[in-house]
Parts: structure tokens; sequence; C-alpha cells
């Protein structure tokens, strides 16, 4: 018995289309192959389903449990791996203890320790792509594993917006042992002709939208003095200093650096301190320059 016909028993399973061709059961012997021979962890495919849909569609299947690895070429990435938790356990397990573990065990968080234990197998993976009879596994040609993605929305922000060539392994990690994982793959295809927006705009709002999301560090001053030094040591509790020139209906609200963002009213909202956003100040009136009219 040959070590192909091993790996293909091992199989198991079959190829079950989404809403893309099959493909036999190329990629997921594939799978079996790399894993084996790269990393020496026992892997029956049971399924592979594949599909082809959007970034945004894409980012909405990732989980905050998976280990993200951007794929790519000369710097860019182009293309994704997700890991489910216990399949990426799997891949330390079988690194660091020899065999993976029979039964599941509860996920820590993602490191990028296993991004890197990972990384093995992905390349193994994407060279034995190659070889195969499959034109839209050829998107996969010269592929390697690069960066881990903290989260699915630096995926979303990183990777261009066109359709992904979707394939998603369903595995059973270790020959009956009931312990299964998946590990799906977002393969670069066709540009994205339904999205109106060009991808640097779309690269610009979706960068724009996580800025606005962060903190921002915001100051209402009433008024800035300079003191000698020897008049602020002598400063006491109950003391009274004078704001010459303050006005409550025009403070300065100011950034953390102490730029000025805009003026604003001193007030009250729920028993609370609060300011108001006060409008901007008209423009004072100018004569109008009207030339001398010239004689008739």
């Amino acid at each position: 018995m040959t070590m192909e016909s091993v790996l293909r028993r091992l199989i198991g399973g079959h190829e079950t289309p989404a809403t893309g061709p099959a493909s036999g059961g190329g990629a997921g012997l594939a799978l079996a192959r790399a894993a084996q021979d790269m990393i020496g962890l026992p892997l029956v495919v049971r399924g592979v389903a594949r599909d082809r849909m959007s970034r945004n569609a894409l980012g909405e299947m990732l989980d905050p449990e998976m280990l993200l690895i951007g794929l790519g070429a000369d710097g860019a990435i182009t293309g994704l791996a997700a890991v489910e938790a216990q399949l990426r356990c799997a891949v330390v397990e079988a690194q660091t203890l020899g065999a993976p573990r029979a039964q599941a065990v509860p996920a820590g968080p993602v490191t990028g320790t296993e991004a890197a234990m990972m990384a093995p197998l992905l390349s193994g993976l994407l060279e034995r792509f190659g070889p195969i009879d499959d034109s839209e596994l050829q998107a996969a040609v010269g592929l390697r594993p690069g960066l881990r993605l903290a989260d699915k929305r630096a995926a979303g922000l990183i990777l261009p917006e066109a359709r992904y060539e979707l394939l998603r392994f369903d595995v059973e990690i270790g020959p009956g042992s009931g312990r299964t994982g998946a590990l799906m793959l977002a393969l670069p295809g066709r540009a994205d002709a339904t999205c109106e927006t060009p991808p640097a705009a779309a690269w610009e709002a979706a960068l724009r939208d996580s800025v606005l999301q962060a903190p921002a560090e915001l100051e209402a001053v009433l008024h800035r003095m300079r003191l000698p030094a020897h008049e602020i040591e002598a400063l006491a509790e109950g003391d009274l200093l004078m704001l010459p020139g303050v006005d409550l209906t025009a403070i300065r609200l100011e950034d953390g650096r102490g730029r000025p963002v805009a003026t604003v009213r001193l007030g009250q909202r729920a028993g609370l301190r609060a300011v108001r956003l006060a409008p901007p100040e008209a423009p004072p009136d100018l004569p109008l320059d009207i030339p001398p009219r010239l004689p008739g």
C-alpha cells in the first residue's frame, strides 16, 4: 500500500461545493499531506466546502478565536488563512508534544507563536496546490504566509476589495478521535465588479471609521496665566485667583496637545458640568470697496 493510498483513506470525506464547482479530493489530499509531512499532524479531512464572496462577507465569517494569517507575495497581502481554535491548538501540540491530544482542549488567546508554528503547514499546503488541475486553486501559486492579523477589523483594512475564492476544510484531528477543527483559506479572485467604490477610497473610508472610534482627549480651558514661582508656592487652600477677561460663553475647547478645536459655552446637564458648542462668530461687516464713478 503506497503512502498516497494511505492518505486517500485518511481523507475519508469528500469535497462539497457551496456555490462554486468541486475539484475532487485534490485540495483535501493536499492539506492531509502538508500537515503530515511538514509538522507530523495527522488530519482526516471530512469535507471541503467552496464559495465565492466579497471582502465584507468574508469578514462576517471570522470568529474572534480564529488565528488570522495574511497570505501574499512580495510583501503584499492578498489572501487570508483563518485557523479555528482546536486546529491551532493541535498544530502547537504536534510540534511540542509530538502528537495532538485526543480530546478538545480549552483554547487560550491567539498568539504570535501559534502563527509561526502554523506557517510550515500553510506553506506546504499552498505549494501542493500548484500541481492540482484547478484554475481557482492556481490563485494560490506564489502565495506565502505572512503577518498575523489581530482581528477581523485588521483583515478588512489590509485585504483588497475583491471577490475571494473561499475553501473551508473541516477536519478530524487524528483518525477516530472525534476532535474536530476547521481551516479557511480566502484566495484572491477577480476584482469585485459590483463594488462602485475604488479600492483606495474604500481603504480610506475603513481607516477613517476605525480612527473615529478611537478615544479623544478634549479640555475646556477657562483661562491661562503666568505667575512667578514664589506666588505659586505661596498659594493655599481657599485663596482666590482673579481671572481677568474670562467669558463663560466663549471658552476654548482644546485637544490633548493644546490646539484649539472649538469655542464652547459653560453650563450644566443632569447636574454635571457640561459645555455646549457655540455657533461660529460671524465675520465683521466690511465696507464695500466701490470704485468712484467715472465722469460721463
